[in-house]
């Protein structure tokens, strides 16, 4: 025997509104999609450019603080900007003199060791310069360096880190 009035299964209302909200869902998801995946660029972006500045200004500081401050030259590679170029001597660990150099080729810093060819120490390089702060004292330089890195849509992120006052203890 058969119970009537008993009904199963969905009623069209309930249909309709689950249509509605699954329709909702589907039209935002991409969109968070890339919003998720551009945040997430932007970051990866951030931390190299973070990393290489980083890095790049730790050996710089380092070279110069132990440099001999009449032997620093200030210039420029060919084709490249104005005072992206140091160079200078440095005491070794046996207590001679060892040339240095630190310097931009396009995108990339590159370091250069008693005149052999440069080894690259950092990329995404935009413009790094050497300058003196002081005209009254050569035992001080300052250092500018800027990184960029693409990101999405041919959006870029930069990083611009200054360094003043490195102290030559020579």
């Amino acid at each position: 025997m058969e119970k009537k009035g008993l009904k199963r299964g969905y009623t069209l209302m309930e249909m309709m509104l689950v249509v509605a909200i699954l329709g909702v869902l589907i039209l935002a998801a991409p969109r968070t999609f890339i919003k998720t995946y551009q945040f997430v660029q932007l970051m990866m972006a951030r931390v190299e450019i973070q990393k290489n500045a980083r890095g790049a200004l730790a050996n710089i500081n380092r070279d110069l603080r132990q440099s001999v401050a009449s032997s620093i030259t200030i210039d420029r590679v060919a084709g490249q900007p104005f005072h992206s170029r140091i160079t200078f001597n440095k005491y070794n660990s046996t207590g001679g003199l060892t040339a240095m150099s630190y310097y931009q080729q396009g995108n990339k810093l590159y370091q250069a060791t008693g005149g052999s060819t440069g080894k690259m120490i950092a990329n995404n390089l935009r413009y790094i310069a050497f300058t003196y702060p002081r005209t009254d004292d050569d035992s001080i330089l300052s250092i500018s360096i800027t990184f960029e890195k693409a990101t999405y849509e041919g959006g870029t992120k930069a990083l611009q880190m200054a360094v003043e006052k490195v102290r030559i203890m020579n």
